[in-house]
This record gives structure tokens, sequence and C-alpha cells, in this order.
């Protein structure tokens, strides 16, 4: 194996075997400071109330061993009469009273902040992806880290109880090894002796199921991209109709039995192995009994301390296997969550820039200068030495064949990626320096692959452009309208109220064709400063294409717009048309200047025209 590919091998296989103790004491403090932000009063009473919780069986032995002896004592005397027990009757009374009331208080805090939590873990989740910027989440391993998180995230929660609860466990069995030492210090020993090999062992067969985890998380997202596949209605009209149901079928079938198979050998191989140990550990108790009932024998305890010191060596047994079994829980789930802590803490490969631009009336100027850029990751230049200026207000054309660098100059503009070489300006600043926030306030972009909120009525679809102000019903019927969408709208049972999705109570399935009309409409809605469509009549036929297209130009009057098409007839009324081919400018002009040119353009419009007329 080369040396990089040993190096990357190492430092992946240390991703799921190293997490020390200080790393997994962050991750708790992490977790534990979102359940806070989440429940502050709830978050510290469960703290507190857990640890109290730990001394319950430990009060309740020492009451009830106490009212042993006393009965015994009391039985032995004449004249005995159950007054004399009153005392510890309402002391054991009052012990329930006060574990009732405990455990009450923990319950009700233990749910605020699972309740709470959740909803305010899965919102920090997702702001805290979108804060990365495009750049950052489309690394692969920061894919997998995403997917790794969502799968994980709802451990964090219990990963938090179980942090708080072994803080409780572990003062707990502080305690008992300190009652033990004082009368039977070497059962405790055997005790603790014996739990060491179970805590390592248990540690190793689960960090040997955290790994298959770990490394098959492509093959786990292939897999559940095939079942997702499998069970979604408009992609099973192509499944079926192809006959690649039994293809996809495997696809998962064969990865999850593989999966399951060797889950279910790790997880039998270590119950069996346990068992033996649990079987020592009885033994060791039973031998605790016996060195208890020697000093009963010879005097040395009462019945009721016999009775004390046989539930403290219970306690203590499952005090430790619990502290044990917890601390095994927590650096399990901290593999896991890992990568959710390690995605919070993640920094953006993008530097948020710091100018906030106001809300723009008219188009802004846009000027890339000498730009050159590459993807991460890749060597080939997309864009090679890219200088074009875009005038304020000025409705611009961009053309070329497919990977011709078209798309990439829209994300370059919408600040997904930052330029490799050169300068892109906004308004003669550039556009890395902008806080992107008040960049976006003033951009409006309609890509290839546009969003279908299928849960969404048609009115949120469209409405969602603006997200920050009130509907505006008058601009969201003017906006359909020119998208040529209002006919088929009016046509849904509900209309504009219309949930897009069959799987919704009362909703219908669009066309691929209307769902862009309606994305189309979402951005007319929007009616920003700078508009970018990309290929934003790909599904759309012919006619409504030209309706649509008459109308854009005059109802952006004033603002800069960018339109990305391969379909040349759609983009000759453009004030400008720039010819892109490998990420260079190869012509520029009108229309009829590039067709007496007769260059690129020509050849493709006259080609495009030949087919809609033969």
């Amino acid at each position: 194996m080369p040396e990089s590919e040993a190096s990357s091998s190492n430092n992946q296989s240390n991703e799921y075997t190293k997490v020390s103790f200080f790393e997994a004491l962050k991750i708790s403090k992490w977790g534990f400071g979102l359940l806070y932000k989440s429940s502050p009063f709830h978050s510290v009473l469960y703290l507190l109330l857990s640890i109290l919780r730990r001394f319950n069986d430990v009060f309740y032995t020492l009451i009830f061993a106490r009212s042993l002896d006393i009965l015994i004592n009391t039985v032995q005397k004449e004249g005995a009469s159950i007054k004399d027990l009153y005392p510890y009757l309402g002391l054991l009374f009052g012990y329930f009273i006060y574990s009732s009331i405990i455990g009450v208080l923990s319950n009700r805090s233990h749910r605020h902040m699972r309740v709470n939590s959740r909803i305010f873990i899965r919102r920090q989740l997702y702001t805290k992806i979108k804060s990365l910027g495009i750049q950052t989440i489309e690394q692969p391993e920061v894919n997998n880290k995403i997917h790794r998180a969502s799968d994980s995230l709802e451990s964090i929660i219990p990963y938090v109880f179980d942090s708080i609860d072994l803080v409780g466990d572990f003062v707990k069995v502080i305690s008992t090894l300190f009652i033990l030492m004082s009368i039977i210090p070497e059962v405790a020993i055997i005790v603790i002796l014996i739990t060491i090999p179970h805590l390592l062992i248990d540690r190793s067969y689960r960090r040997k199921s955290y790994k298959l985890w770990y490394e098959t998380t492509d093959k786990m997202r292939i897999s559940g991209n095939a079942a997702a596949d499998l069970t979604s209605p408009p992609d099973l009209q192509e499944i079926v109709s192809t006959g690649a149901f039994s293809f996809l079928d495997l696809k998962f079938k064969t990865f999850r039995e593989w999966y399951n198979n060797i889950s279910l050998k790790i997880n039998d191989t270590s119950d069996s192995i346990m068992s033996i140990i649990g079987i020592s550990k009885d033994a060791a108790i039973i031998f605790g009994y016996a060195r208890l009932f020697s000093k009963f024998l010879i005097g040395q305890l009462t019945i009721g301390k016999v009775s004390f010191f046989m539930g403290m060596i219970q306690t203590f047994d499952s005090a430790l296997s619990r502290t044990a079994y917890d601390f095994n829980d927590l650096s399990e789930f901290a593999l896991q969550i890992k990568d959710t802590y390690v995605l919070f803490t993640m920094e953006s490969t993008f530097k948020e820039g710091t100018i906030n631009i106001p809300q723009l009336q008219a188009g802004p100027e846009i000027e890339f200068k000498n730009v050159s850029f590459k993807y991460p990751n890749t060597n080939k230049f997309v864009i090679k030495d890219l200088n074009l200026k875009i005038k304020s207000g000025e409705e611009i054309a961009i053309v070329g064949h497919n990977g011709a660098g078209k798309t990439t100059l829209v994300k370059l503009i919408a600040r997904f990626y930052p330029v490799t070489k050169g300068e892109l300006l906004f308004n003669n600043v550039n556009i890395n320096n902008i806080n992107s926030a008040f960049l976006y306030q003033n951009i409006g972009t309609l890509f290839q692959e546009f969003n279908r909120y299928d849960y969404l009525s048609v009115k949120e679809n469209i409405c969602i452009g603006r997200p920050d102000n009130e509907i505006d019903e008058i601009a969201m019927r003017t906006a359909a309208q020119t998208a040529d969408a209002m006919e088929f709208i009016q046509e849904f049972p509900n209309k504009f109220d219309q949930i897009l999705s069959e799987r919704y109570k009362g909703g219908i399935r669009p066309s691929t064709g209307q769902w862009q009309k309606i994305a189309i409409a979402r951005f007319f809605y929007r009616n920003s400063p700078l508009v970018i469509f990309d290929e934003p009549t790909a599904s759309i036929d012919a006619v409504s294409e030209y309706n649509i297209f008459s109308k854009i130009y005059d109802f952006f009057e004033g603002k800069t717009v960018i339109i990305i098409s391969h379909r040349f007839s759609t983009v000759r009324n453009a004030d400008r048309i720039v010819v892109l081919d490998e990420g260079q400018i190869v012509e520029e002009g009108s229309h009829e200047e590039l067709m007496k040119l007769n260059g690129k353009y020509a050849e493709g419009f006259r080609l495009q025209a030949e087919g809609y007329t033969e």
C-alpha cells in the first residue's frame, strides 16, 4: 500500500478507535450544554436529582436493617409493643414519600428535557449545516459526517442522560466501596477485579460493532437510497417500467443481510463471554454472603447488619456494573456522536464576509476580473482567466454546451465557492468580503435542480421566495400569471391552498412542467435586484416557454438579469449574449451580431432551428 493510502487508512481507523477520556469529557460537556440551552432549569434539577436517587436503596437498606434489629430486640423484651417500632415505621414512610417526590420530579425533568431538546438539537443541526456553506458540505467526508450525524442525532439525548447517570453511579460506587471496605474488603476487591475484564471485553466488542457501522457508511447510504427509491411512488414509475425493481431490491437486500450477519456474530460472541464473567461475579457475591454469615455466627454482626451488608454487596456490584456499562455506553456513544460534535464545532472553509450592503433597488453591476476556478479536490480548471462585466440593469444570456462552465458561473456569483484566482466584484466590492446574508437579500437564483416543497401549498411554494415578508396576494398572483401557471393552479381542487403531493391528505401530484412553472413563479415573486435563471424552462413546453420569456425582460426592467440556457431561441432578446466554451468566452454580442459573426452561436442556433422545422 502506498504511504499516503496507508496514512489515510490509519487516520480513518483512529476516527473510530480513539476517543480519549478528555475528548469524551468535551463531548459530554458539549452535549449537556445543548440540553442546558434547551431546558436550563430542568437540566440542572435532573443532575442533582440523579445523584440523590442513587442513594435511595442505600437509605432504604439502612433503615430496614436497623428496623430488623430493633424488631428482634423488642421481641426479646417483656411487654413488647408495636409502639416501639413506630419511629422506624414512620422513618420508612417518610423515605417512601421522599423517594416518590424525587422520582416524580426526576421523571418530569427528564420528560421536559427530552421533548424540548429534540426540537432544539434538530434546529441546531440544520442551522449549523447552513452556516458551513455549500463548498464545505459538498466534500465527501463532510457529507458522510452529516449522514452519520443525522443517524446519531437521537443518541445525543440518551448520551447526556447516561453521562449524568454515570456521575451518580460513580458517587454511589465510592460510597458503597467505603462501607464494604470497613467490614469485608476482600469481597469488594474481588468484585472490582472481575468487573475490569467485563469492562474491557464489552468495550472491545462495542468498538467492533461501531467499526463495522463506520466503515460501511457509504454502502449504508447507497442501500438506504435504493430502499427509499423503492418506496417512492414517483420513482416507482420508471423502476417498474424498466424492470429495475429486482436490481434495486438486490442492492438493498445484499448489503443489509451481509451487515446484519456480521453484526449478529459480533454480538453473539460478546454475549457468550459476558455470561461466563457474570457467573464469576455471582460466585464472588456468594463468597461475600458466606463471609457475612461467618461474622454473624461468631457474634461480630447482628442480623440487621448482615442484612444491610448483604444489600450493600448487591448495591456495590450493581453500581459498579452499571458504572462500567455506562462508561462503555458513553465510549460507544462518544464514537458515534463524535461526528456530530465535530460537525457542530467545524468551521466553514469559506470565511464569512464583513461588509453589509444595503437592500438594492436597481440591479447590481457584476464583474469577473481574470477569474479562474477549479472545484475542491480537482486539478481541472472549469473557468479559465475569464473577464466579464455585466452592467447594472443589463439583461444578459450565457449559452454553451454542457460542461462549458455556465452553472459554475452562477455558483460563483451566488458565493457558494470562492474564485481560485482573480476577483469577482459585486458593485465594485469583492464578493468574498460581503456578508452572505446581505448578499442573498439582493439575489434570486433558480437552479436547474430547483426545490420542490411538496409538503407545502402552492401559495407557500411561491411566497417562500420572500419568506421574511408578509404574503402579498396581488404579487403572488401576478407572479403565477407571469410564470404561465395561473391556469393550472385554478384547476387544482384547492387552488393556491393545494398541497402538492398525493402523500398528504387532499394532496395532488403536479407534472414536472407544472413544478417548474411554480418554481419560476417563486422567483418572479422574489423580484430581487439580481435575478439568475439557470435553464429555467428545461421541462416546459415550447408555447409556455415562449410566453414566459416574452415577459421576463419586461417584468425585471431595471434589474440585472442573467439567463443560462442551452436553447438559443429563448435568449435572442437579451441585451447581450455570451458564448462560453471550456470555461472561456469565445463570442459575445447581440443575437444579430452573433448571427453575422457566423461562429459557434450561429451554428448552434441554426442547428436548433432546423430541429424545430423538420
